[in-house]
């Protein structure tokens, strides 16, 4: 199900692109808000994508389940929904080239070792050319790849706190790396709005790194600070879910944007979750979304 906005701006795209390894909960509803939002306010467009590119994550039934959830409550798509597993050809395209180009190389160091290097890695395989196939695959970083920073939407500036290393791209199972996947998907599905949480500002900046090397103008990413319960715990896909969604009088639209720092009014607790995203459109301001990288939930959304 998806619909198109005579109106849109077609210089504006945003996207949510959970991996269906379970059900929404508060989190990743208060995020695919927030990024819808984020382009909605301007008229831009807004697509919903399945990155089930890491297979074992993925759980059966749960992609349908998320997109049930997301149309509940009228979150809807303006383009067909797109999968990662769809795109596997051209992620292959793309990696032969960036072999062609000498880009990166095979690398058998274990999960182990790397952890003994604090996962900071020593480039040991990079001149080896290795030619056994278990191997993951490293993207080769440069001068002239490098990214040190970039300027969050909301965080503001963002500087590496480590030395960026050599990272993979492939792993040793064979599957492409979530980094390497979403840069490709964001690319070919014209995406200029990424609006995530901020447990993935630290992976934004492989990201940059492969836009460069792959010559991509980037999107502007914005990062929303993670969801915690009271106990100062990530919400998980396994407990918190949305079941109960139906049965509260409370709106839960309501509580996210509340939680987002928009300052809904009150007479909204009650209403349509169509009323509350017509009133979330006209009235949003990133600027009022706490600049923190983690907020706990409220006690009345804790108890859903």
């Amino acid at each position: 199900m998806h619909h198109e906005n005579p109106k849109t701006n077609k210089n504006l795209k945003g996207r949510f692109a959970p991996t269906p390894s379970g059900r929404l909960h508060f989190g990743s509803l208060t995020c695919a808000l927030a990024s819808y939002l984020d382009v909605k306010a301007k008229n831009g467009s807004w697509i919903i994508r399945l990155d089930d590119l890491d297979s074992p994550r993925v759980q059966r039934g749960a992609s349908e389940n998320i997109i049930r959830t997301l149309e509940y409550f009228n979150l809807i798509s303006d383009e067909p929904i797109r999968r990662q597993s769809d795109n596997l050809k051209l992620y292959e395209e793309i990696f032969g080239d960036l072999i062609h180009k000498n880009l990166c190389y095979k690398c058998e160091c274990s999960r182990k070792r790397l952890q003994s290097l604090n996962n900071v890695y020593d480039y040991r395989c990079r001149n080896k050319k290795l030619s056994h196939e278990k191997t993951s695959v490293r993207l080769k970083i440069s001068e002239t790849n490098n990214v040190q920073n970039f300027i969050d939407n909301i965080q503001g500036n963002q500087e590496t706190a480590h030395i960026t290393s050599d990272f993979i791209i492939r792993r040793k199972d064979q599957i492409f790396a979530y980094e390497y996947a979403v840069v490709i998907d964001d690319y070919v599905q014209n995406i200029t709005s990424v609006l995530r949480g901020a447990d993935l500002i630290s992976s934004t900046f492989n990201q940059l790194i492969l836009h460069k090397s792959l010559n991509f103008n980037p999107p502007l990413y914005s990062h929303i600070p993670v969801v915690e319960n009271k106990d100062g715990e990530k919400m998980s896909k396994s407990k918190n879910a949305l079941m109960e969604f139906s049965k509260t009088k409370l709106s839960i639209l309501y509580l996210a944007l509340d939680w987002l720092g928009q300052n809904p009014p009150a007479e909204l607790k009650n209403e349509s979750n169509q009323i509350i995203i017509d009133w979330a459109k006209k009235n949003w301001c990133p600027k009022a979304i706490p600049q923190l990288l983690s907020k706990p939930i409220t006690e009345k959304a804790q108890i859903l």
